[in-house]
């Protein structure tokens, strides 16, 4: 390798193409073709995502156009002017030649795409909002590997020919595989082959770089394009070697075969990474990309047991989504991504963009249930409905968990992670249901049938679910019992219920004292609602409770029934009148020292809970239990009879029958300790703490109670449980509230009710796998400008809204005054018989009437005409923003290549009049010329 040659070609061609204005023409050309590519396309304002996730989908194609106006004059003019002798003649190898060219080719391409950056990211910075540094970087990364790859399939054309148009040509033709196959759905209709063609794409392999994630493999597979192109140039360009002539023997097949050996050697190096894709670097400053340490952990493991079969994941997604949904669809593909490659092919991911009305979409349907869900989305301020899909299907073996639809306000990382490796184990936990007056699992009642709570359909996506009828004793074990309600139990049930307990069996106990959000249910104190016959006609009476008493002495809690627990903090304003002090929040700003418990998995890192009308608990202070507060209120607080809730209901009286504590509660709590036999130690009810204490400190060491005869000692036997002093809080409500996300709500709740509730049964059950995963999010960068504008908009068209709506609202009620007014005058009137103002009455009561109803349905037209052109007003501002911001993108970009160009042109102007006289430039004046010619 001889560097000054290289330098000297370098410096050669690179001056040459910056001479003189065309070089610059070129440049400006790609960047506003970028600036489209980037800004233009409906799907930018839609995604409202701050990055360039359309310019690197229309890339590969404006690179199929500017990479060979770059390489078609590279070989083919110096061919054309013949210079191509000269270079050959140079004291270097044909290998100095090819670098030194292609050193200058990947340096032009630099230069331009400094200019798109520079001025995509100007855009981004003073009009739309600011992007993420680490992911604008990697992208344009990403941009410079896929021109590297087709600069040098483009010098491969242009040493194969002496025409410029040929060269172009050619080189577009040439690059033309490596773009059309992302787009393998169009060309054929196999899916599998499909697949295969669009993982060796231009933009499949770029995609880890267009989300901010640089790869080992994508950064071997566009070196290994350029390595292998630089190859084939430098054969070409020792065709005068090898090509035998008249007297030599031709090495035409012997170096056909160096090439296919370079390309197996190539080939098999990608398949290889791409297969063992762990070497990644997520330079995003958010680190979106990035999975938790426990998803890592969880991936790995798969491959721990040979007997795990591949985890197949079928994911069905729409083309297009709307704005709301296209933060959840990024983060879907990239965390697929994500876990795909450190899994070491133990899962194996393949991404159908479907069509609502498509094949595919019968596929999808027939073979896993997923179905297109209708949506409303935000279209220029207007609402509108759309159908898409975005739902996955995991099976490895027999075995299937399919997610119908990844809703907004749902974790992804945490459903994706979750699923797989349920779906890859080869024996679930059980969790028991006991069966109480919650009717969780459904079924059918007097009313018709009834559809299982959301809390089972989100359980059995992870456990295996079996109902517990406590009517017999329970013999079975589970991982985990949940009891909703065990107060509705009746004595012999709650007689069994309790004795599951004390054998062990770790459980999650939800009690209420007054239920709320779970219809038909009793509080902890209140009977029972007769069944049957007997509450039809009213009569019989109800069956009786058991003693919930019994469940809280093996606990050591204790849980009244008739007050219910307020607090006079509300950390949501906008909720008005929604809001009640019977509605607890717990969270860090609410007065607690700890509100969640640091010490506990369940409670760690939580950030809000809210419990509905809950009841309150009192630690017993036992010292064989270890009692840790999950959830405590603050010091704004204190009770309610339930009794005044029942007689006033939520009416303003209700406030004056507050009594004020001021001190905290504890709503949850997670208790552990020993069972203590009753019939042992031969204890009564009315056996005091320190009686109890003194007696399992006898019973631990082996002695009795009575004189200090040894008894033989039992294995202790240990509870484990959760209480929870509400059930409102794992009701339906929360679970809707989270599908459906915080942009679709009228506040912005921020409570983690579903998260708090499948902790407790998660951790009680000893699976603790995803409770890290479930508090988890991730941070998109936004158009913040553009919601800046839309939202000002939007907020002027609703006050004009109101405005018409309440004057419309104050004549609809001037027209009803004058109705009554017009009635009330008759009646009125003292001189007309009984007959005669009952005449007039129905006659002023039809034409009154007919009067204020014509008035009110104007009204109510006009109102609705004027909300319409609001919407239309609103629509129209919208879009008037998004145009100016695609013209700023149009114009700004190509000044500066502009500029230089006419700077370049210019200079070199005036360099080539110097040492010139002026006699002999054509414009010279005309004293010189009248001297000139004397």
């Amino acid at each position: 390798m001889n560097p000054t040659v290289i330098k000297a070609i370098f410096k050669r061609d690179f001056i040459s193409y910056f001479s003189n204005p065309t070089g610059y023409v070129f440049i400006g050309v790609f960047v506003v073709l970028s600036s489209v590519a980037a800004f233009w396309p409906p799907e930018f304002f839609s995604n409202n995502l701050a990055n360039l996730d359309q310019l690197s989908e229309w890339m590969p194609f404006i690179l199929i156009i500017f990479i060979p106006a770059i390489t078609m004059s590279i070989w083919a003019e110096e061919r054309r002017q013949g210079t191509d002798e000269l270079l050959l003649t140079l004291p270097a190898s044909d290998f100095d030649v090819v670098l030194g060219k292609y050193k200058a080719g990947v340096t032009i391409f630099l230069v331009a795409l400094l200019f798109s950056m520079f001025s995509i990211f100007l855009v981004f910075s003073y009009g739309l909002g600011s992007p993420d540094i680490g992911q604008f970087l990697t992208t344009y990364l990403g941009y410079f590997l896929v021109g590297m790859a087709m600069l040098g399939i483009g010098m491969v054309a242009s040493f194969l020919t002496s025409n410029l148009t040929i060269g172009f040509i050619m080189g577009m033709l040439f690059n033309l595989p490596l773009a059309l196959a992302g787009e393998a759905d169009a060309i054929t209709k196999y899916p599998a082959l499909a697949q295969t063609i669009r993982q060796w794409s231009a933009a499949e392999q770029f995609g880890d770089f267009s989300r901010g994630v640089v790869t080992l493999s994508g950064v071997v597979y566009f070196v290994s394009i350029a390595l292998v192109a630089l190859y084939i140039c430098m054969v070409l360009i020792g065709r005068r070697h090898w090509s035998g002539g008249e007297e030599g023997a031709s090495l035409g097949w012997h170096f056909i075969g160096r090439t296919l050996c370079l390309l197996v050697i190539v080939g098999a190096a990608n398949i290889f990474l791409s297969n063992n894709n762990a070497v990644r670097l997520d330079a995003t400053e958010g680190r979106i990309n990035s999975l938790a340490d426990s998803s890592r952990k969880l991936i790995r493991e798969l491959g721990d047991d040979d007997e795990v079969k591949p985890v197949k994941v079928d994911v069905f997604v729409s083309p297009t989504v709307p704005t709301e949904y296209a933060k959840q669809k990024r983060e879907l593909l990239s965390t697929l991504e994500e876990l795909k490659s450190i899994s070491g092919g133990k899962v194996q991911v393949n991404v159908n963009q479907i069509e609502v009305f498509s094949q595919e979409a019968t596929v999808a349907e027939q073979a896993y249930g997923i179905e297109p869900r209708q949506v409303v989305a935000n279209v220029q301020g207007a609402q509108s409905q759309d159908e898409i899909f975005m739902g996955a299907a995991f099976t490895s073996g027999l075995d299937k968990v399919v997610i119908p639809f990844f809703d907004r306000g749902v974790p992804v990382e945490y459903e994706l992670v979750r699923s797989i490796a349920t779906v890859s184990q080869q024996k679930r936990r059980k969790v028991g249901v006991l069966k109480t007056d919650a009717p969780l699992m459904g079924g059918f009642t007097m009313q018709g049938p009834t559809e299982e709570a959301r809390i089972i359909t989100e359980l059995k996506k992870q456990y295996d679910l079996i109902e517990v009828d406590p009517a017999n004793p329970i013999t079975e074990k589970f991982d985990v019992l949940l009891a909703v309600q065990p107060s509705s139990l009746s004595p012999d049930a709650m007689a069994n219920f309790v004795a599951l307990v004390k054998s062990g069996q770790p459980v999650a106990v939800f009690e209420d004292p007054m239920p709320g959000l779970i219809p038909g249910v009793p509080g902890t104190a209140q009977p029972k609602q007769p069944q049957g016959q007997m509450a039809m006609f009213g009569g019989g009476q109800p069956e009786p409770k058991g003693d919930i008493n019994q469940l809280w002495d093996v606990l050591g809690v204790r849980m009244g029934g008739e007050e219910i627990i307020w607090q006079a903090w509300n950390p949501y304003p906008s909720a008005g009148a929604f809001w009640t002090p019977q509605w607890v929040f717990v969270d860090e700003n609410n007065g607690a020292q700890n509100p969640f418990s640091p010490d506990d998995p369940i409670s760690k890192g939580l950030g809000q809970v809210l419990f509905f009308y809950a009841g309150g608990l009192n630690n017993m202070n036992r010292e064989d239990v270890d009692f840790i507060n999950l959830a405590v209120t603050g010091d704004q607080t204190g009770v309610l009879p339930y009794a005044a809730i029942r007689a006033v209901g939520d009416s303003p009286r209700l406030s004056q029958m507050h009594r004020v504590t001021n001190k905290s509660y504890i709503l949850a709590a997670h208790v552990r300790g020993n069972v203590i036999d009753d019939e042992e130690l031969e204890l009564d009810d009315k056996v005091t703490d320190e009686e109890l204490a003194k007696a399992q400190e006898e019973l631990d060491s082996g002695e009795a109670a009575d004189g200090g005869k040894k008894k033989e000692k039992k294995e202790q036997v240990k509870f484990n449980a959760v209480v929870v002093a509400d059930i409102d809080c794992l009701s339906d409500t929360f679970f809707e509230i989270r599908r459906v996300g915080e942009e679709e709500m009228f506040i912005d709740w921020r409570f983690q009710n579903v998260t708090f509730v499948l902790n407790v049964l998660d951790s009680l059950a000893g699976d603790d796998r995803f409770i890290a995963l479930r508090k988890r999010s991730k941070n998109y960068r936004t158009l913040e400008q553009i919601e800046a504008e839309t939202a000002r908009y939007r907020e002027a068209s609703q006050e004009e809204v109101e405005k018409f709506q309440e004057d419309a609202a104050g004549q609809i009620a001037a027209a009803n005054e004058s109705y009554e007014k017009a009635i009330a005058t008759i009646e009125g009137r003292g001189d007309l018989s009984a007959m005669e103002k009952q005449m007039m009455l129905e006659e002023a009561n039809i034409r009154e009437r007919r009067k204020r109803d014509v008035k009110i349905k104007r009204l109510e037209d006009d109102r609705d005409q004027q909300v319409r052109q609001n919407e239309r007003e609103l629509a129209a501002n919208i879009r008037g923003v998004q145009r100016t911001y695609k013209m700023a993108a149009v114009l700004v970009p190509p000044i500066l290549p502009i500029l230089l160009a006419a700077w370049v042109f210019f200079h070199r102007r005036q360099q080539e009049k110097e040492g010139v006289s002026q006699s002999r430039l054509r414009y010279g004046s005309a004293d010189d010329k009248k001297g000139a010619a004397a």
